[in-house]
């Protein structure tokens, strides 16, 4: 089975969070995407600015058979890893980021795959805008 998790789950999954996390966003959301593969559950998450000079990007994957679990045993586990994680992010005064690459954490008797990204989509949209115009830089 393979596919997408629905808006629907996507939803819930966002709502969970916010009810959970919600005090400690500043003027942000929580975007959610997940998908089912064969031999894997993966749930991204980003935390955003609504202004979109913030965004931190984050993927959370369950590998199956390396776990000996089901895909819904898989999307648990990614909502628990998630969890922790997040908790620990906030604890921490947002300073502890997940390496770019995935990286393999113990949890439990279990393994995740987790990495993330923090970017601006509002000065990368700048950038990308200067590079289609053609405009050209100063020399200075």
């Amino acid at each position: 089975m393979s596919g997408l998790f629905s808006n629907d789950r996507n939803r819930k999954v966002s709502d969970l969070l916010t009810s959970t996390w919600g005090n400690k966003l500043d003027d942000e959301i929580f975007k959610i995407k997940g998908r089912v593969e064969p031999g894997f559950v993966e749930l991204s998450v980003s935390i955003e600015k609504r202004d979109r000079t913030f965004r931190y990007a984050m993927t959370f994957r369950a590998m199956l058979e390396e776990n000996s679990i089901g895909v819904d045993e898989g999307l648990a586990l990614v909502l628990d890893f998630l969890g922790h994680y997040l908790e620990q992010y906030f604890e921490a005064d947002r300073e502890l980021y997940l390496p770019l690459d995935f990286q393999s954490y113990e949890f439990g008797d279990h393994r995740v795959l987790a990495r993330g990204d923090v970017t601006n989509p509002q000065l990368d949209e700048m950038a990308d805008e200067i590079i289609t115009r053609g405009v050209p830089l100063d020399d200075d």
